[in-house]
């Protein structure tokens, strides 16, 4: 690997972190009920916190005139608020820090001439996800400023899922650069290769959906509405589907009860097609070359679905909920290696009428 490919290797690795980190920060906000504690936007000013006790007071005050305070957090002491400004703060800081890191490394590789044609193509799909992202960031929180104290449960569902795609693509383009050179000892022909490929890219499209109910769960508190499993309450179904009331589709994806259930369906899914893609391709001798990503994929899967039961029985711990979430990155980052490597492999495996195989 020559020397530039090592500084987008490089790059593309912090970036990752950066966003790897944000997503954690994100987690963290959301769980300790810390977004709406900066009622303010300011790209410049925004940078430097308060830095004495009557710009902290001022500060307290701002919060003072919206929804959560007034509803929720009513008896909140400024020393409350200091620990969730806190992380409003560093959740957006990181934000900017992510530009700095992509961006100022990106004009020069650009002005390099370092990109080729697809190379400039996956960027500007990248830097157009990032702007969008910090748009979402922002109209989410405006949304529980108005007259709720909590922000809407859709734009959430964007904001994170926006993030989950940013990760993936940049994943896509670093793993693509680590390993573009290495030679893999092809196995199997180019038919079942496609097979798998497009295997692991539903999975990776049933995870997304996964992770996107996850957010709607978490954005209702939907969570702590039914905590046994497999049934709800007394039965396998959430009361609105049974009164006759999910005819209306507002009202279905604005119901705890139906939120849950659509996330306990979806992960269900995900879990046995995940399961079913992984074990044919290790039965097809996919994962010949790379054993431990099998083990490591499998053991992932199981884990992520028995630590979202878990969760939901103890009545979504802090600590549990943030892993959850990791998880779900740690699968989605070994189903993107997967699908680079049967990519990989699609380009040089033979043809479906070779012999030798079998």
């Amino acid at each position: 690997m020559n020397t530039l490919e090592n500084k987008k290797l490089a790059w593309l690795g912090t970036n990752l972190f950066m966003v790897l980190s944000m997503v954690i920060i994100g987690g963290i906000t959301r769980l300790t009920d810390s977004g709406l504690s900066m009622t303010t936007w300011n790209l410049i000013k925004g940078v430097i916190p308060p830095l004495n006790q009557e710009e902290w007071i001022n500060v307290f005050n701002l919060y003072k005139n919206y929804p959560e305070y007034n509803l929720k957090n009513f008896s909140m002491t400024l020393e409350e608020f200091k620990k969730i400004f806190f992380w409003e703060y560093i959740h957006r800081i990181w934000g900017r820090l992510i530009g700095f890191t992509f961006f100022i490394p990106l004009f020069y590789f650009w002005l390099k001439g370092n990109f080729n044609k697809n190379e400039k193509k996956l960027i500007l799909l990248i830097t157009f996800l990032g702007f969008f992202q910090a748009f979402m960031g922002w109209y989410m929180v405006e949304s529980g400023l108005i007259d709720q104290p909590d922000v809407s449960h859709f734009r959430l569902s964007v904001h994170l899922i926006t993030a989950f795609i940013i990760y993936s693509l940049l994943l896509y383009y670093f793993w693509n650069i680590h390993l573009g050179k290495k030679k893999v000892v092809y196995s199997i022909n180019s038919y079942k290769t496609n097979l798998h490929k497009k295997n692991f890219l539903i999975s990776l499209l049933l995870l997304l959906t996964t992770v996107l109910a996850g957010a709607l769960v978490s954005g209702t508190e939907a969570g702590l509405s039914y905590n046994n499993f497999p049934y709800m309450g007394d039965g396998f179904l959430p009361p609105i589907l049974i009164s006759g009331e999910s005819t209306n589709l507002k009202n279905l994806f604005n119901d705890q009860g139906f939120l849950q259930f659509l996330h306990r369906l979806v992960a269900t899914i995900t879990l046995f097609y995940l399961l079913h893609t992984i074990f044919k391709a290790n039965k097809d001798r996919f994962f010949n070359n790379f054993r431990q990503l099998f083990y490591f994929l499998f053991f992932m899967i199981v884990f992520q679905y028995t630590l979202g039961v878990i969760i939901l029985i103890l009545y979504v711990p802090i600590l549990l909920g943030l892993m959850h979430q990791i998880g779900a990155l740690l699968i989605l980052s070994l189903l993107v290696i997967s699908l680079c490597e049967a990519k990989k492999m699609g380009l040089n495996a033979p043809s479906k009428n070779s012999k030798g195989f079998y």
